[in-house]
């Protein structure tokens, strides 16, 4: 009896001593739950509160992302979670993709007129941004399945948001089943990794030297199962299905968070655990496969985009070639090619919540739902289209914008790592994506063509309001700025992974 209170005191001690390092996670749990109660309440003043106060909540998380100092880092919390500059980084992008959702939102028409689930759509994005915060954090395999599930939870009843919508509710559908498949394989992977390591931990030194003693054949079924779940939260092929669908038809804003925040925690939970297999020679199955993958995930997502007819579509299957280049970065073992990963995913945060509000402006203020609508927008709206070529240049990875800056850092380490292992599998990759990326140049440039080329008889008066303006220019600025001085980013980058063990 006395062992059994000694080692619950052991344990509520380690609780309490690693409480600070969840100190936005539970930032973000009280607000959700001050959202949901005021949601209670049927006044309007109380109802216009609530976006404010779920930004108010991303905010200073934020804030204490960027400022740090509430951990040191340098021990996991239950050997669960992990604090480290990697997470850390990780949280200032989540709550920013939160930040700019719920702006995004306000800009809205149909998301301010709306009165059932108004205050559960904000929320839902606050649980969502929780769920990727612990996702980065996991450093156990039960533990990222558990955060993977909350996060998976929130995105099907954010794409439920416009109920009477057909298409909303196919989105939701389908979205759920094959997520509901993608957990199951998941799982059943895990499952295999413990009964072959004895323990979930995959950041541990004993889950690396069990994989050593293990079968190959059972230890590469094992890693298939298992980064079927995390491809299915990147939208990387074969598990992209779901992906047009859902950008189809959940509302714009949730679409800019579902192409960023979940793919950005995909790629940190699969960087942290593919470092269990750098072993060339021990895993070379397991490095064949991610190759397959990487091959399958660039080729479905460009070739696919060229024959899209409406944006949302081709906006979806450029998420799945983004995917694939994320993917390629991360088997360029030996290099230092985590900075260029997060260089790359802080791009993509900005080129996407910029062409997705463009967008949004496109449908909501003028109708726009295919590329052949587009045309003239360009004349008629001089703003609009200068700002979409900025996002859809920096997509294509052309200069003078960060798109070009975070393609060439991945390429770069790529080719480096092709030098130190001579593994013909990197340059094929490499020379793929590079012909590729001139592939995706022909499926971007259409929307600039409507703009520009194509004549309008429309002789409407389109406006932007100043609130849109400013949010287009502030996602804008820093693709011109980190272009020029990337270094901004990724010295501060490699002080935070400094951080990390």
């Amino acid at each position: 009896m006395n062992e059994q209170a000694v080692y619950l005191s052991d344990k509520l001690d380690a609780i309490l001593a690693g409480a600070g390092s969840l100190l936005p996670e539970l930032v973000l749990a009280g607000f959700f739950l001050l959202v949901v109660t005021l949601d209670l309440f049927k006044a309007r003043s109380i109802k216009i509160l609530l976006p404010w106060l779920a930004l108010t909540g991303l905010f200073w998380v934020l804030v204490l992302q960027v400022l740090g100092g509430y951990t040191s880092g340098d021990t996991p919390f239950l050997d669960l979670l992990l604090s480290d500059g990697l997470a850390r980084y990780g949280g200032i992008l989540f709550s920013a993709a939160g930040i700019f959702t719920v702006l995004m939102a306000l800009q809205h028409p149909r998301l301010e007129k709306l009165q059932e689930g108004r205050g559960e759509f904000y929320a839902l994005v606050l649980i969502l941004v929780l769920g990727l915060n612990l996702m980065a954090k996991s450093v156990n395999l039960l533990m990222v399945f558990l955060a993977i599930e909350l996060v998976s939870i929130a995105s099907y009843i954010l794409t439920l948001t416009f109920k009477a919508e057909k298409r909303a509710v196919e989105a939701g559908l389908k979205y759920v089943l094959y997520g509901t498949f993608s957990a199951g394989v998941m799982l059943y992977g895990m499952s295999f990794f413990y009964g072959l390591t004895g323990t979930l931990a995959y950041t541990s030194e004993s889950f690396v030297m069990g994989l050593y003693r293990a079968d190959t054949l059972l230890v590469t079924v094992a890693a298939v199962l298992v980064l079927a779940g995390f491809f299915f939260k990147i939208s990387a092929a074969p598990f992209h299905f779901w992906t047009p669908d859902v950008y189809q038809g959940a509302p714009m804003p949730v679409v800019a968070l579902f192409s960023t925040g979940p793919k950005m925690a995909g790629i940190l939970v699969i960087l942290r655990f593919i470092n269990n297999f750098t072993d060339a020679d021990a895993f070379a199955d397991v490095q064949l496969l991610l190759g397959v993958a990487v091959l399958a995930t660039l080729a479905v997502g460009n070739f696919t985009a060229l024959w899209q007819r409406t944006p949302r579509r081709l906006l979806a299957y450029s998420s799945v070639s983004h995917a694939g280049f994320l993917l390629m970065a991360l088997l360029a073992f030996g290099t230092g090619y985590t900075s260029s990963v997060l260089f790359y995913l802080t791009v993509l945060l900005f080129m996407n919540f910029g062409i997705f509000l463009l967008l949004q402006v496109a449908e909501e203020k003028y109708g726009v739902y295919t590329l052949e609508g587009f045309s003239g927008l360009g004349r008629l709206q001089p703003y609009f289209g200068v700002m979409a070529l900025v996002y859809l240049l920096s997509l294509t990875g052309l200069p003078p914008l960060a798109g070009f800056m975070g393609k060439l850092l991945i390429f770069s380490n790529v080719w480096e790592a092709y030098t130190l292992s001579a593994n013909n599998m990197l340059l094929a990759l490499l020379i793929l994506g590079i012909l590729l990326t001139g592939v995706a140049l022909f499926y971007y440039i259409k929307i600039p063509y409507y703009l520009f080329f194509k004549g309008n008889q429309s002789h409407e008066n389109l406006v932007i309001s100043p609130s849109e303006k400013l949010l287009l220019a502030l996602f804008a600025l820093p693709l011109l700025v980190l272009f020029f001085k990337p270094d901004l980013l990724l010295g501060w980058i490699e002080q935070l992974l400094a951080q990390t063990l």
